[in-house]
């Protein structure tokens, strides 16, 4: 009796835990799918020769969401996970503030960025990074405070998200 109840737990848990990868598999192809058609409009509305890479905020806690996306002239705002992103062109004078923040930045030294402080770590502030793509590469920024960028960046995570917040 003992092995039957052993055997009939055991059995559960495996096919509960398979179910759940199964649906953890499907959200993240669902989310790579809004991803992708997003970066297809831009690409097909480009309307303006950008010289900037593709940026991208992303700052999040237990109860906050926020991903900014920069791509050909234009910006995508999600400000809640499952929600669509609003997707609006970028005016030309801030795709001129966008470049000349983007000037003094070094994506190659985003790992090596100290966060100049820790509140993330006891839910004080969200986790925050920005990602710059350059053609095939990608630059990540280590984990800072949503509102205390390192200092190399403060200036273009200011500018993005000024540039974000007048959207509605």
């Amino acid at each position: 009796m003992k092995a039957i109840t052993i055997l009939s737990t055991l059995i559960i848990t495996i096919s509960s835990c398979n179910c759940q990868k199964k649906a953890t598999d499907t959200a993240m192809i669902t989310s790579n799918d809004k991803t992708e058609t997003v970066s297809s409009a831009n690409k097909e509305d480009m309307t303006i020769n950008q010289t900037l890479p593709v940026l991208v905020y992303e700052s999040m806690s237990r109860g906050y969401f926020r991903r900014i996306s920069i791509e050909n002239g234009k910006i995508a705002v999600q400000n809640a996970r499952g929600e669509e992103s609003k997707i609006v062109a970028i005016a030309s004078s801030d795709i001129k503030l966008l470049e000349e923040a983007y000037k003094g930045v070094n994506p190659k030294e985003f790992p090596n960025l100290k966060a100049p402080t820790e509140k993330r770590f006891y839910d004080g502030a969200p986790i925050t990074n920005l990602i710059v793509k350059k053609g095939e590469e990608t630059f990540r920024t280590s984990d800072f405070d949503g509102g205390f960028p390192p200092a190399e960046i403060k200036n273009l995570v200011e500018t993005i998200l000024k540039i974000a917040d007048k959207i509605k």
